[in-house]
């Protein structure tokens, strides 16, 4: 395991719960997003599948240039590019715009998702202690997820459909700042 074990785990934990509370925002503001932009049951359906389009569509490849070139950098970059695709999302002109900043925020946890998980296996050896660490990696994973639409549930009662993209801002420049301070800066990675 590494120095500071727990705290190296929260910070991939963080990251994670960045990507899973951004998947699972959008679909209870659907309603309210189609009532805004008047927009037909296609475009919502493309809002509602952009980010994951965007994560499946660049999981592989960003794994691998994290593999090559530093998991670190693509945790980093995955957060900050979170926090603009986010913005944008919430303050959309249009149904287009929203589509396409749903699709920038995928892209950004195809960069910082599967990277938190790939830490993780590098970082603990082959044990219980690895074992352990995914399994909180999971639970806390899929515990954020589901909070996602009583947030965003909330939120609309209380303010318009872009509130609930706002949400994972604070939790993205936290992440951020323990990916920064805490994720060790190269991990096995390979010059191949």
């Amino acid at each position: 395991a590494p120095l500071r074990a727990g705290v190296v785990l929260g910070s991939l934990i963080a990251v994670a719960a960045v990507a899973n509370l951004g998947l699972a925002v959008a679909n209870v503001a659907l309603p309210s997003i189609g009532q805004h932009f008047d927009a037909s049951q296609t475009a919502l359906n493309l809002v509602a599948v952009g980010y994951s389009l965007g994560l499946a569509a660049s999981v592989l490849y960003f794994g691998a240039v994290g593999d090559r070139y530093g998991r670190k950098l693509l945790l980093v970059l995955g957060m900050i590019l979170t926090i603009p695709a986010d913005c944008l999302a919430a303050w959309a002109p249009s149904i287009g715009v929203l589509f396409g900043a749903r699709v920038i925020g995928g892209l950004a946890a195809g960069m910082a998702y599967p990277t938190t998980l790939a830490l993780i296996t590098a970082l603990w050896g082959p044990g219980p202690a690895r074992t352990h660490s995914i399994a909180l990696w999971s639970a806390l994973g899929g515990a954020i997820a589901a909070l996602g639409p009583l947030v965003s549930g909330f939120l609309l009662e209380r303010f318009d459909w872009g509130s609930v993209f706002l949400v994972t801002l604070p939790l993205a420049a936290v992440a951020l700042f323990m990916a920064w301070r805490n994720v060790p800066a190269h991990v096995n990675e390979t010059d191949e």
